[in-house]
């Protein structure tokens, strides 16, 4: 092999088997050298049906959508944006290659190669997972609007696609917000999803660096649904996950609303929002159940008993009242099938960060959401809860300061494919 065979050439070509190696059964060509182990597990031959080979501790990476979308919720989150170094549309097309069959291998409990290690080069895996369980690992692909534009691939961008705007009250940080391409790992161990992360990294030298990175969380094994930093439970409204109508007529694309090569695909908004602890933490009880509109310890409206109740906003017996800029009436006024034409799916994490630069706990919600239309799904909720003439009042401890808006392409059907594949056919 050459000496001047680049690091990330060798990796890519490790990954792929173009270095003479085979990886399983993704490519067919017989081996021509020894070492090459454990194969990375054949697709379902139905989409929708469930891998035989597929352990409890693993998701299924093959399937007509990505996985961690409608995946239920692990325990942590590793989620970085990419920056492309190479507008070149091979070289993007080979990334892609290389992180599908990476990622099929991690989320089946294996190395990200199945090469033999050669000393003269750089570990082909990073080794920090090795000895632990998949963790239910998934990896979702997204793609932003500048990723089009710079591959000269504009044809192919959806109508109305472009970078998250500037609402109001947000504080966006440039080196925290937008991005060429948006890698979501989320697992049941936070090693697990850094091991992901480093090593797609490693394989994207030359052609993609890292933008941002954040982490998230919840608690151990919440029980019902988790609660953020604030002490109240986030996502009560969210729509069950195998809600197949909700998730067709909300989340999925289709060639109707979108490019052909996006059916099965979706829209994908992230939010870095920071919580201001310590001024929350003065608030009185009822202060705080008034800025939210639900009762803090049982997640039941104002108007209401249980946690899933739904709410009327009227006075319940109590005299208990929903305020009209309260967070709950402002995001969902449940004024019907306009309420239900905008719901999203939410799965968001918290993060905890030390101490920002002026000494205030960093620490808040990574605000993660799929729909099948910004403007009038996200944009529109959005638009209500910063609204200066009616504000929401959770806003006054609350302030984005990073994220943006991805494509999620489709899943990848088989293993002769590769995430993203429709945009460059």
């Amino acid at each position: 092999m050459s000496k001047q065979l680049s690091r990330r050439k060798f990796l890519g070509m490790a990954v792929t088997g173009a270095a003479g190696l085979v990886i399983g059964n993704m490519i067919d060509l017989p081996s021509r050298v020894q070492g090459v182990v454990d194969p990375t597990p054949e697709p379902p031959s139905n989409a929708t049906a469930t891998n035989p080979k597929t352990a409890p501790d693993t998701e299924p990476f093959f399937g007509v959508h990505q996985a961690g979308i409608v995946t239920p919720g692990q325990q942590f989150l590793n989620i970085t944006a990419f920056d492309l170094i190479s507008e070149d549309r091979n070289d993007v097309k080979d990334l892609l290659k290389t992180w599908t069959k990476m990622i099929a291998r991690m989320t089946a409990g294996k190395p990200p190669s199945d090469e033999t290690q050669n000393a003269k080069f750089p570990p082909l895996d990073t080794g920090e997972e090795v000895g632990l369980s998949p963790a239910k690992l998934t990896i979702t692909i997204g793609f932003g609007a500048s990723l089009f534009d710079k591959l000269g691939l504009s044809s192919k961008k959806p109508k109305g696609f472009g970078q998250m705007p500037i609402f109001h009250l947000d504080a966006l940080k440039e080196p925290l917000t937008h991005g060429d391409i948006v890698v979501q790992a989320c697992a049941d161990d936070p090693v697990v999803c850094f091991h992901a992360i480093r090593n797609l990294s490693i394989a994207s030298s030359g052609i993609a660096h890292m933008r941002w990175q954040h982490t998230g969380q919840f608690g151990t094994k919440p029980e019902g649904t988790p609660r953020n930093l604030f002490g109240f439970k986030d996502g009560t409204n969210n729509p069950r996950l195998n809600d197949d109508a909700f998730m067709n007529n909300n989340v999925w694309l289709n060639g109707k609303d979108a490019p052909a090569w996006l059916a099965g695909g979706t829209y994908m908004v992230v939010r870095r929002i920071q919580m201001r602890i310590e001024t929350w933490d003065q608030l009185s009880y009822k202060t705080q159940e008034d800025t939210i509109g639900r009762q803090k310890l049982t997640g039941a409206p104002m108007d209401g008993i249980n946690e899933h109740d739904e709410p009327n906003f009227k006075n319940d017996a109590n005299g208990k009242v929903t305020p009209l800029d309260s967070h709950i009436r402002l995001s969902n006024p449940r004024n019907g099938e306009q309420s239900e034409r905008e719901r999203i799916l939410r799965r968001g994490y918290n993060f905890m960060d030390g101490l920002d630069e002026v000494g205030r706990m960093n620490a808040g919600l990574m605000f993660i959401c799929f729909n099948r239309n910004f403007q009038t799904q996200f944009e529109s909720i959005q638009n209500r809860l910063t609204n200066a003439k009616q504000l929401d009042l959770l806003m006054k401890y609350t302030q984005t300061v990073g994220g943006g808006y991805f494509v999620v392409p489709p899943g990848v059907k088989n293993a002769n494919s590769f995430i993203g594949e429709g945009l460059f056919s």
